[in-house]
C-alpha cells in the first residue's frame, strides 16, 4: 500500500507540474475496454508442494469502461471500471490413495483503476497506478474427478466425493493491486481511437482472510498459507474523444462538446 501510494503522490506531482507548463486539460474521453488473458495466485506454500501442480494458464476475462482527461502534453488521468473474472486451475494428487482430482478457484470482482497515461506521438500509450477491487464471489469447483476423491481420502471426515464450495467469506473483500501497462492505437482517427495493449496488475499482500474456510478443499492440510494475485491480460478499447476543456467569455473554463 505505501508503495502505490508513493506512485500515486508522484503521479500528481507530476500532473501539476504539466499545468503549470500550460498543460491544462484539453481531451474529455470515454471509452469501452475488454480483457482476456491470464491469473495466478502465487503462494509459496504451493509451489513447494509436490501434490499439488499450478497452471500457470488459468483464464481471466475483464470488461467495463473508462472515463479520461488528456491533457495538452500527453499526461492524462483516467478512472475505470471493470466487472472481471480471475481464476487459479490446480491438478492435486492424493497420495494416501494414489488418485488425483483437477479443480478450480474463481474470483468474480469488481475493479476500480485509477490511471496516469502517457500518450506518445504514434499512438503508443504507457499506464500506471492502482487497482482496487471488491471481491463479489469465490467458488472452489471439482472440474475433474476421473477416480472419485473422496472426502476422507483427503483426511476430511465427511461422507461423498468431492464436491463445489462457496470461499468468498475466506478470502479478503477488498485489496489493492499495481497496475503497469502499455499499448498501441491500431486506428487513430480524430476523435475516435481504437487501441490493443498489454496490461499487468500484482497485489504484494496475502488475500487470505481465513485458512479455516480451505479445510474442505484440496489446501485443507495447511495451517497458515498466502495466495497473492497476478494477473496479465490483453486489452482492446474503443475510445471516443467526446468534449474538452475551454475558455468562456469571462475567463472561466468550461467543458464544450463536440458536434
Amino acid at each position: 500500500m505505501k508503495r502505490i501510494l508513493t506512485i500515486a503522490v508522484a503521479l500528481l506531482m507530476t500532473l501539476q507540474i504539466s499545468a503549470q507548463r500550460g498543460g491544462e486539460p484539453n481531451w474529455i474521453s470515454i471509452a469501452g475496454k475488454v480483457g482476456v488473458g491470464n491469473s495466478i495466485l502465487l503462494s509459496e506454500q504451493i509451489k513447494d508442494d509436490g501434490n499439488i501442480t499450478q497452471n500457470y494458464l488459468s483464464p481471466s476475462f475483464s470488461i467495463g469502461g473508462r472515463l479520461g482527461v488528456v491533457f495538452v502534453d500527453k499526461i492524462g488521468v483516467s478512472v475505470e471500471y471493470l466487472s472481471s473474472t480471475y481464476s487459479n486451475k490446480y491438478e492435486v494428487k492424493v497420495p494416501l490413495v494414489n488418485k488425483n482430482f483437477d479443480s478450480n478457484l474463481k474470483f468474480k470482482t469488481g475493479d476500480l483503476l485509477i490511471l496516469a497515461r502517457y500518450t506518445g506521438e504514434y499512438g503508443f500509450y504507457a499506464e500506471i497506478g492502482p487497482k482496487l477491487t471488491s471481491v463479489k464471489e469465490v467458488q472452489y469447483s471439482i472440474e475433474d474427478n476421473p477416480n472419485g476423491v473422496t472426502f476422507k481420502d483427503i483426511n476430511i471426515p465427511i461422507n461423498g466425493t468431492l464436491g463445489n464450495i462457496d470461499l468468498t467469506n475466506s478470502f479478503n473483500g477488498k485489496f489493492t493491486s499495481i497496475v503497469f501497462g502499455l499499448g498501441y492505437a491500431i486506428v487513430n482517427a480524430d476523435r475516435v481511437q481504437v487501441s490493443l495493449g498489454a496490461r499487468m496488475a500484482y497485489c504484494s499482500k496475502n488475500i487470505i482472510k481465513q485458512v479455516d474456510g480451505l479445510q474442505n478443499t484440496g489446501f485443507s492440510k495447511y495451517m497458515t498459507m498466502e495466495m497473492k494475485p497476478l494477473s496479465a491480460q490483453i486489452t482492446l478499447d474503443i475510445n471516443y474523444h467526446f468534449a474538452r476543456f475551454g475558455s468562456a467569455t469571462c475567463g472561466k473554463q468550461k467543458i464544450i462538446f463536440f458536434k
